[in-house]
């Protein structure tokens, strides 16, 4: 048996040879695949977990096959260009009303064709037309006949005052059985499924999966799957609209268009429907190219289907996704691995609406209804490639507003309550990467062999790698990192020049980033120039030469990697580097987009010739590094536009970096360099102050304070190097009163978001500066003042300022705009307790255990609430 996504693709490559093939043969071949459909899931609530998983999965398969072989029928009798074809509409309708080896319960299979029928039925002959609208009607009596007992076998879950009589249904499955028997489907298909631990209800959480079972109690989230689709989409949101509600919709990528070999995007028609859920509010996810199961493909194929449809649905939201739901539920390490790299979530549902099996929508209410009821909380699946899913959510999310359920949404980070988009200053829309994509080379050695050990590169290393991944949205797979025994000469070459140099992996539109902690030397030729080194672990201390690697091997590996930006951050102090330093371009509207298109080979080092990396920063850094470190933690974003250039970095490191060591860090262009900026695109802060939060310690305080009073000092000389300028321009030109008049005027700055507001604040609470922290914090709230994450940290920064009633109030504020936020209920217990409100106090706890009973303060939680109990 063929893996689940050769047979689909198969099936997409015959699609025209199935729709060639007469329209009879076309119809036999559906009905016969939803008659086993029909076997396969008939009872299988009795069966136990891990076999209802098999059938699922294998059911769900057989319908997505059949899905696409029914719009390849759908396409024999309508054409590209929405005309009808009389011949094969005929052919099609003289089968459906008189061929006696079709049952009436297997023409239901065909819903969807006459639907798409019914769209182009003012363009049949009469005689047609008559015949389609005739057959509708018929269809519908159909349905509503069996409605009863189609709903006894599909709706598994309902309770019933009485038996339902299920004569004609019984005899219909009877009847398939006698064709079909469940096992032997399941064996026919059973290489198809991905190892039993990695499916279904059986598989355990891992890493960063959202489960719907962990939602607060009374909450829904609607996901829906498969689309976009041309049609059923756009109904699907109006239902939504109506009541108010957004969902996620997990998009395959080869619904919205192709991606070619050089990364070119190019959309569907359909595509056009996920640009409606994006203005609808709702959220766009990722649900693979082509919909295999994914732990069964190799792991470049699993980066495939991830990748592609990340570009596609980058392509449509003008940002990255968020989101992924695994096809099929399917999903293993390997899988987490590629998503997570692409800094996707993957979203498992908890409840299955079956819709993709139960062609009566009653039965489909009634399942969901009683799994909401026996779970209290979910996540739903549903398709919006199916009609029924149109009739069902009306009639659910009426019922589910009866019960008090609460419809939550996925907000880009989490999911949450309350609309996306309603807050009044949401966070801006994320800087559309300037990147195709972004590599990282990470060099760091301590344990050198024959020269003297350092102590800090390695962690060095460690923690730039951590950031790029953390906050630059580098690929974990795509930052290398060697320390120690692996930096060899072989092997930084081999990864510098061998890997980043192939252009199959790296893209022209691509940036590279390396960085190196280690020793570094400088020679002089006999010609009297220079030359800078950097010292591999193996390299012998007297003669080195031929076992280090030169700044002349880093010029031709910078002019071999095909990335349009390259920067080189050197933590080793040598000199006989040419690099020079180009203009500065006019900070203009477009000078971020012209830096990215100009292409940049940079380097930065901390030193010069008989300089020492001084190795006593805080937290095991060396200076420079430690420097580096603040500096991309946003402290070097000099003008506030979100993004952080190579230039801005070493203007914020190098004056800091000379006067509190003896390095003069030297930052410049290499040759090929044609006016381009390296960009480091900043990542906004999410996270919800609390006692857990981490802050730095003292020495980190300490250095990172002296760095602020330098760059303090630095800014107001270069102001008055700059007005000096002016001045005696204005002198040679005769208007030496308009100088005096503008000596010391400050240039006007743009106002910051209430995310870069929050971002300063968490800065400046990590050095306890809680006074400082406290302002920011409270002027991104009052710019934003629907937004809950501004309002708890406002609260905790009054909390450690000992400020307990204005803290709980601004707590409550959190709560009030999000109440399902569990933590600020933590923070208000803390507050409450503080002022001796314990009544007040043990509510708050009691409503995070309710919300989070295993969260991560749960333990801590209990314990305060047994305390306030008196146990």
């Amino acid at each position: 048996m063929k893996l689940l996504r050769l047979l689909c693709l198969a099936l997409l490559l015959a699609a025209p040879v199935f729709a060639q093939a007469p329209v009879a043969q076309q119809m036999d071949t559906i009905v016969a695949a939803y008659r086993q459909i029909i076997v396969l899931t008939d009872g299988e609530a009795s069966l136990d977990q891990i076999n209802r998983d098999r059938v699922a999965i294998i059911g769900e398969a057989m319908f997505e096959e059949n899905h696409l072989r029914i719009a390849a029928l759908n396409g024999s009798l309508i054409g590209s260009d929405g005309k009808p074809a009389s011949v094969p509409i005929t052919e099609f309708l003289t089968r459906v009303e008189s061929n006696g080896d079709y049952r009436d319960a297997d023409k239901l299979v065909f819903r969807d064709t006459f639907d798409e029928l019914q769209d182009i039925v003012g363009q049949l002959p009469p005689e047609l037309k008559k015949r389609v609208t005739d057959d509708i009607a018929a269809l519908d009596q159909i349905q509503a006949l069996y409605q009863k007992e189609i709903s006894a076998t599909f709706g598994k879950f309902a309770t019933r005052a009485m038996p339902v009589r299920r004569e004609a249904w019984t005899k219909y499955v009877e009847f398939l059985k006698t064709k079909y028997a469940r096992e032997r489907i399941l064996k026919e298909h059973d290489a198809t499924l991905p190892p039993t631990e990695t499916r279904g209800a059986i598989k355990a959480k891992r890493r960063d999966e959202i489960f719907g079972t962990e939602l607060p109690p009374k909450t829904i989230l609607l996901t829906f799957d498969d689309g976009p689709h041309p049609k059923y989409t756009d109904q699907v949101l109006e239902i939504l609209k109506a009541h108010n509600i957004q969902g996620v919709f997990f998009e395959v990528g080869k619904n919205l268009g192709t991606v070619d070999d050089k990364g070119e995007v190019k959309l569907t028609p359909t595509a056009k429907a996920a640009y409606r859920v994006l203005e609808h509010g709702s959220a766009i996810g990722n649900h693979s190219y082509s919909h295999p199961v994914l732990p069964k493909l190799d792991a470049a194929k699993q980066t495939e289907e991830i990748q592609s449809t990340n570009k596609l649905i980058a392509y449509v939201q003008k940002s990255d996704p968020t989101v992924f739901r695994p096809p099929y539920g399917a999903v293993n390490d390997a899988v987490l691995k590629v998503s997570e790299g692409d800094k996707l979530k993957a979203m498992i549902w908890n409840i299955d609406s079956m819709d993709w099996a139960d062609p009566v929508p009653s039965s489909i209410v009634q399942r969901v209804l009683d799994e909401v009821k026996k779970q209290g909380r979910g996540i739903i699946l549903f398709h919006d490639i199916h009609k029924q899913v149109i009739s069902v959510l009306p009639t659910l999310i009426d019922e589910l507003e009866k019960d008090g359920y609460t419809f939550a949404s996925w907000n880009g980070t989490e999911v949450t309550t309350g609309m996306r988009g309603t807050q009044v200053a949401s966070e801006p829309p994320p800087v559309q990467s300037m990147y195709h994509d972004s590599w990282a080379a990470v060099i760091g050695i301590d344990d050198y062999k024959n020269w003297p050990k350092l102590r800090y590169a390695a962690n060095d290393a460690t923690a730039v790698r951590d950031v790029l991944v953390d906050k630059y949205k580098f690929k974990p797979d795509h930052v290398f990192l060697l320390t120690n025994e692996q930096a060899t000469r072989q092997n930084i070459l081999s990864l510098l020049g061998d890997k980043l140099g192939n252009p199959d992996m790296v893209n022209k539109d691509d940036r590279v980033f390396v960085f190196f902690a280690g020793h570094g030397a400088t020679r002089k030729l006999a010609s009297g120039r220079e030359l800078g080194y950097i010292i591999p672990v193996e390299a012998d201390l007297s003669s080195y030469e031929g076992q280090a690697i030169s700044m002349t091997n880093f010029q031709d590996i910078a002019e071999a990697i095909p990335a349009k930006h390259l920067l080189f951050v050197m933590d080793s102090c040598y000199s006989g580097l040419a690099l020079t330093r180009g203009a500065p371009m006019a900070n203009s509207q477009n000078y971020l987009q012209e830096i990215a298109r100009r292409e940049a080979r940079q380097m930065f080092t901390a030193g010069g010739a008989d300089q020492q990396v001084a190795d006593g920063g805080p937290n095991g850094h060396s200076v420079f590094t430690w420097t580096l470190l603040q500096a991309l933690d946003g402290r070097a974003d000099l003008n506030g536009d979100g993004v952080i250039t190579a230039s801005e970095l070493a203007t914020y490191v190098s004056p800091a970096v000379s006067a509190l060591s003896q390095q003069t860090p030297s930052f410049g262009n290499l040759p090929g360099s044609q006016g381009g900026d390296f960009i480091f695109e900043l990542k906004h802060e999410s996270e919800f102050l609390e006692s857990n939060s981490t802050q730095l310690n003292d020495d980190a305080i300490r250095l990172n304070s002296e760095i602020e009073k330098l760059r303090v000092a630095n800014d107001e000389k270069e102001r008055q190097n700059e007005q000096l300028r002016q001045e005696i321009a204005a002198l040679k030109a005769g208007k030496e009163t308009v100088a005096m008049v503008t000596r010391g005027a400050a240039e006007p700055s743009s106002p910051k978001s209430a995310f870069a507001l929050n971002d300063e604040g968490m800065r400046l609470y990590k050095e306890k500066k809680y006074e400082e922290a406290l302002a920011k914090f409270k002027e991104a709230a009052e710019l934003a003042p629907t937004n809950a994450l501004f309002a708890n940290n406002t609260g905790f920064a009054f909390f450690r300022l000992a400020k307990y009633a204005e803290a709980a109030e601004w707590y409550q504020k959190s709560i009030t705009i999000d109440p399902s936020r569990a933590i600020a209920y933590v923070n208000l217990g803390d507050a409450d307790l503080k002022v001796d409100k314990r009544d007040d106090a043990l509510k708050a706890f009691q409503k995070y255990l309710e919300l989070m009973p295993n969260g991560k303060s749960a333990e801590y939680v209990r314990a305060k609430v047994s305390e306030l109990q008196g146990k």
